[in-house]
């Protein structure tokens, strides 16, 4: 499940948290789960791949990942992404195009101590 943080209140936002509570009251399994689609310019190519969104922190979607994966390393070639969260029970997709960058040691510290 998602944590929701100081969320903004801006409409994308505000929508995104209603449909979110919509699918997890219909029993919408892997409700966190997005994919995640970047450009490696060092390979030239488009990649997908799934992460878990663990919190929506005011206006930034956060997930962990290893910093030394393929996908971070691609991260770190071009930081636009795109992302897709599909909840089937609602029938609801939605889109989202981003810059991507790395949450603070401080928070990565204190979320792997809990």
């Amino acid at each position: 499940m998602i944590k929701f943080k100081n969320i903004s209140q801006d409409k994308p936002f505000v929508l995104f948290r209603e449909k979110y509570e919509l699918a997890l009251n219909a029993g919408q399994k892997n409700i966190e789960a997005i994919s995640i689609s970047s450009f490696n310019k060092e390979k030239n190519e488009v990649d997908s791949r799934y992460v878990n969104i663990k919190f929506l922190d005011k206006d930034k979607f956060i997930f962990f990942s290893n910093y030394n994966s393929p996908k971070s390393i691609a991260f770190g070639t071009n930081n636009q992404i795109s992302g897709l969260f599909f909840w089937p029970l609602i029938s609801t997709q939605i889109r989202i195009k981003a810059l991507i960058k790395k949450t603070s040691d401080d928070f990565n510290q204190e979320y792997f101590k809990k």
